[in-house]
């Protein structure tokens, strides 16, 4: 993790995860750069790994309630490496 929320936009990285605790769940999910962060990951076909906590953050940006294969909750994280192999969910832009 070298660059802060504000600071490393999610294009610069092949995929991403987003790890928030329940305590700081509500607060991260009204950060504007947070929100962008997760946006443009889902927008440009990245995957992503997430855990329970982040769904106020999904639901911020519209994301809650939708599901494919490139969202990956971390409860293995071995199947979300796996699924990165890939490089990019194509199947979200064809949708």
């Amino acid at each position: 993790a070298d660059e802060k929320v504000d600071g490393g936009p999610s294009v610069v990285y092949d995929a991403v995860a987003i790890v928030i605790s329940e305590d700081k769940a509500q607060a991260v999910s009204a950060m504007k750069p947070a929100q962008d962060f997760l946006s443009d990951a889902y927008a440009h076909a990245k995957f992503i790994g997430f855990t329970d906590a982040a769904q106020p953050l999904f639901e911020a940006v519209g994301l809650s309630g939708k599901s494919d294969e490139g969202l990956i909750e971390l409860k293995d994280v071995a199947d979300f490496l796996t699924s990165c192999r890939a490089l990019r969910y194509w199947d979200r832009m064809a949708g």
